[in-house]
Parts: C-alpha cells; sequence; structure tokens
C-alpha cells in the first residue's frame, strides 16, 4: 500500500472515529409522552465555543473549563449534541440512529405513557393504560462498582420506564475527564431510558479562573428547559479548589455542601409530564426567596397544574437537598432551611398536595412519614432520602436521635428505590438494598446474553472486561410501603398485591378479627336459641365463617 493511500485511509478513519457517539443520554421533553430529547459527546470541536450547525443540521457546541492548575487543569469538552423529537405516539417504541453510528449500532426507546386519561364509553368505566407505571429513583451516584451495580439493577428490572436522579452525578469536581467517564458509565442505560437529573452540589464546579458554576451540567445534560440559562460567577469562589481524597487546601471548596448562587432556568429547574404524574424538579443551590425566578416560576407551575390536577393525579417533586433529614450529615444547612422554613417551599408542597419529595446529599437512604412543619399528617408528603447511590465518598453512618415523622433508615448500605403509580389514589415505594449474600437476579449466561444487547446498541464500555458480563446479585427489598395521593386517596383502593403496608396489614387483620367475632356471637346466640337442631345450625354457620377467611 503507497503512503498516500494509507494517509487517506489513516485520515478517513479518523474522521469516522471522531463522528462516533458517545456518552448517549435520552431525556423525555416537557410532554414525555409526545416528546424526547438525546444528547451525546463526539470527537473535539475546533472553532468557538458558541452552538453552531456544525457539518449538518443538527447543532453542536463545546465548553471550556478552568480547574486549579496543580490539580486538573484546563479542559475542553468534544463535540456536544443534542435533539428534541416532537409530535411522538406516546406508549410507543421507536428506533434511532445518530451521525457516526456504525451500520450495526440498533438503538431504540420508549415513551411515556399518555399524560391524559382516558375518555370512558358511555357504557361505564374503560381501563387506564397509564398504570402501573414505574419509576426509578436515585441520588449521589459516582462511578464505583456499587454505582455500576446501581445501574445494572435499574436497567435488569423490565418495570420501570423512566430514572429520576435527585443531583451529584459524575463526582468529577472539577475533573472534566471524570464527566466523560460517567457518561459512559451510564450509557449502557441512558441511552435507551429517559433519565432526569437535578443539580447537587457537586455539579457547582466552580471555575477556578472565572467563578462561573454548573458549567459541566448546563452543557452536557438536556433537560426540558422552560428559558435559556441565566447565570452570574460567583467571584468569591474564584481560586476554588477540591482535591480527592480531601486535603486541607487554601482557597474555597469547588463543590460547598452549602451555597446559593445565581442559575436559573435551563437544566436549573423544569418539570414535565410523565404518565399520570407531574414531575418538578428544582435546583436546591439557587437563588429560592420568595421574589426569584425559581420561586415565581414553581408557584406558577403549581397553580396551573391546579387546573388539569383531575388529568394529572400525582405531584412528583425532586431537589437535592432533603428538608427532613435525621442523619448527623448536612444537618441545618442554609440553603435547605431557607426553602423550607422562610422561602415558603414546604408550604407550596403541602398546598398542591405533592405526594413525594426525592432527595439525596445525605449518603444513606431516610423515608418518613407524611410530614409537614416536623410532625406526621396525613395528606403532606412523603420525603424519601435516597443518596445512597454508590458513591466514592462512602456512607453517613451516623444518626440523631429517630424524630416522630422518621419512618426508615440506612446509613449502611447502597441501593436504589423504585415508586409503582398503581391507581389515582395510590403508589408503592420500594427501597432496594446491596447484599452480597443473595442469589443471583441476574445469572452468567443472561448477564452475556444482555451485555451483547446493550453493546450492539451502541453502548461502547459494554466489553467482556465489564462488569456488564458478570452475574449480578439481588437485591432485597428492605422497605416497603404504599403512599396515598394527598389529591385523591378516597377511590379506589390499593391494588391487592404483596408484600403490603404494614398498616394495611394491621388494619385488614383488625377487620377480619372482628367479623370473626362477630360471626361467632351470632353462631352461639343461634345455638342457643334453637337447642332442637344444634348441630346443623353450628356447621352451617361454621362453613359461613371458614369460607369468609
Amino acid at each position: 500500500m503507497s503512503s498516500l493511500i494509507w494517509e487517506v485511509l489513516v485520515g478517513f478513519l479518523h474522521a469516522l472515529a471522531e463522528h462516533v457517539p458517545q456518552q448517549v443520554a435520552l431525556a423525555a421533553g416537557s410532554q414525555g409522552d409526545s416528546q424526547a430529547a438525546v444528547a451525546w459527546v463526539s470527537g473535539p470541536l475546533t472553532g468557538n465555543e458558541e452552538p453552531n450547525e456544525g457539518n449538518g443540521s443538527i447543532p453542536e457546541w463545546r465548553y471550556s473549563f478552568g480547574a486549579a492548575p496543580e490539580l486538573y487543569g484546563n479542559y475542553t469538552s468534544g463535540r456536544i449534541h443534542r435533539v428534541v423529537a416532537q409530535g411522538l405516539v406516546a406508549n410507543s417504541e421507536y428506533k434511532y440512529t445518530l451521525r457516526g453510528d456504525p451500520a450495526t449500532v440498533k438503538r431504540r426507546f420508549r415513551t411515556l405513557p399518555s399524560s391524559a386519561a382516558p375518555e370512558p364509553p358511555a357504557a361505564g368505566a374503560v381501563t387506564d393504560a397509564r398504570f402501573p407505571f414505574a419509576l426509578g429513583v436515585i441520588g449521589d451516584l459516582g462511578q464505583t462498582a456499587d454505582s455500576q451495580d446501581t445501574i445494572r439493577h435499574l436497567d435488569a428490572d423490565p418495570l420501570i420506564r423512566l430514572v429520576l436522579h435527585a443531583g451529584d452525578m459524575s463526582y468529577a469536581d472539577t475533573d472534566q475527564k471524570r464527566w466523560d467517564s460517567y457518561g459512559l458509565t451510564v450509557e449502557p442505560l441512558a441511552s435507551h431510558l429517559q433519565w432526569m437529573v437535578c443539580p447537587g452540589n457537586h455539579e457547582i464546579e466552580s471555575d477556578y479562573y472565572t467563578g462561573d458554576n454548573f458549567v459541566a451540567y448546563e452543557a452536557r445534560f438536556a433537560m426540558p428547559a422552560v428559558q435559556q440559562p441565566k447565570t452570574s460567577p460567583s467571584q468569591e469562589q474564584m481560586g476554588c479548589k477540591h482535591p480527592y481524597p480531601t486535603t486541607p487546601h487554601s482557597g474555597r471548596d469547588c463543590t460547598p455542601s452549602a451555597f446559593t448562587g445565581h442559575y436559573d432556568w435551563g437544566n436549573s429547574f423544569y418539570a414535565f409530564d410523565a404518565g399520570p404524574a407531574r414531575v418538578i424538579s428544582l435546583n436546591s443551590y439557587t437563588y429560592t426567596h420568595p421574589s426569584s425566578e425559581q420561586y415565581n416560576w414553581l408557584k406558577e407551575e403549581l397553580e396551573a397544574l391546579a387546573h388539569r390536577r383531575s388529568q394529572t393525579p400525582w405531584l412528583i417533586i425532586m431537589m437535592h437537598c432533603p428538608f427532613y433529614n435525621s442523619n448527623a450529615a448536612h444537618q441545618a444547612e442554609g440553603q435547605a432551611s431557607l426553602m423550607r422554613d422562610f422561602h415558603g417551599f414546604e408550604d407550596l408542597f403541602y398546598k398542591h398536595k405533592a405526594a413525594v419529595v426525592i432527595n439525596g446529599h445525605v449518603h444513606a437512604y431516610e423515608r418518613t412519614h407524611p410530614v409537614y412543619q416536623n410532625a406526621s399528617q396525613d395528606g403532606a408528603p412523603t420525603y424519601l432520602c435516597v443518596g445512597d447511590g454508590g458513591n466514592r465518598e462512602g456512607h453517613a453512618k451516623t444518626y440523631l436521635e429517630q424524630p416522630q415523622w422518621s419512618a426508615f433508615r440506612d446509613g449502611l448500605s447502597f441501593g436504589h428505590g423504585r415508586l409503582v403509580i398503581e391507581n389515582i389514589s395510590h403508589m408503592r415505594w420500594e427501597w432496594f438494598r446491596n447484599d452480597p449474600t443473595q442469589s443471583d437476579l441476574v445469572d452468567q449466561a443472561n448477564a452475556i446474553r444482555r451485555a451483547r444487547q446493550l453493546a450492539n446498541a451502541g453502548a461502547s464500555t459494554v466489553t467482556v472486561e465489564s462488569g456488564w458480563y458478570q452475574p449480578l446479585k439481588a437485591r432485597p427489598v428492605d422497605d416497603s410501603v404504599w403512599i396515598l395521593n394527598p389529591y385523591k386517596h378516597q377511590e379506589p383502593g390499593p391494588p391487592q398485591r404483596s408484600p403490603m403496608n404494614t398498616s394495611l396489614v394491621i388494619i385488614g387483620v383488625v377487620s377480619a378479627v372482628a367479623v370473626a367475632l362477630v360471626s361467632a356471637i351470632a353462631v352461639v346466640h343461634r345455638c342457643r336459641r334453637r337447642r332442637a337442631e344444634p348441630h346443623a345450625e353450628c356447621v352451617e354457620s361454621s362453613a359461613e365463617m371458614g369460607s369468609a377467611r
């Protein structure tokens, strides 16, 4: 082969590699039943950093970031692309191809169920195809072996249609190459299942030179933005550092646990319809006072939802910082206290009958009873802290004395959650805990089969050396409860599924005992009054009691 032909061939292969999609991630649009977005990264871009049309019709851009020079230095991303598909059919499977995909790659995803309740026919009720609807729930994921187990468990669950991730994704902590490795880590699942995120403190990542915040988070995700993002640099964050493992250093921390800056719209806060639910994602680290853009948008969003609540009966809130937390970690942090107690966010959640509020931040799991203003109260939201996804910083093991509003907590395990919306009035919450003593959920043969499927769908990191080819241990359900919809919990009742909520089981047992006692009294009474034929009367009544058990 001549040197010229070789140079042409190498140049051609290099050009192909430059366009191969990586870090592919899906997201729901504001109308999840008819809209979907996909974001991905390809090879490095030359030219300015503003969005442009590239070589085709798909906008592409890059971002630059400056970390402390003695730590990670300067970084420029590859090409970042976003596409939003509209006019899709609810609950339908779509195949899609990205520019640069090899011919062998077969990508697909499914739209979310319809947001509209079915019209009942004249003859009576009709089955509502929106139910059941299952959502995977995680927080504080990271890129450890435990993180990958969490991703694989979400992938192995055939019910899950959507992932809600309550902040702290990559734990890049200003090392921007870790955003690239994170994108590859979650791609096997994120490329075929809508994955919705909110900003955590590890997404703040202040630029060492400019004090700009949330740069990578805004650039890399394609959440259903209401408006273009508005940001202002934090001058006090200039010169920040975040070495890992954490060591003493001069200057501020680049991912401060307690922080308030200016980052509105874009991926900062947004809302979308997910089947029978409206999901609202908030930013704990931007302004939240009653004259702030986030507060006023939230108030308008909730008031608009109130006018169509019969069509969208469930309200789910997601944000990083918990309002209710009995762990010693992240106690009484300023931004969370302001949002809840002084800026009125808890009042809005309660007034508009949010069913659950999903949080991360604390590296542990905790579920509250329905709670409002520090007291258990029927009709209030249930708070779910799921900061146990698998991150490299480990567990928050120390708890304070358990308050009366705290129902269940575990600071020693990684895991994930699942919300199953069963009907307009009942949702099932389950928390799954890592347990290496369990039997295999996915055996070797099925692990290999699934890994090959994902590789054929474009997941480049699913190689023979990856964990995807290994068996996966089951995660037991350690916490499980029925959650009543504060908006409409009178009807219908919960489906008869197992395991049941303890309180419902107790009610059922008490009711059964009461019926049995009444029936037994009636039997004795009849037997005493009709002594001439006691055997027939008592046998008949006993049979009736037995059939009722």
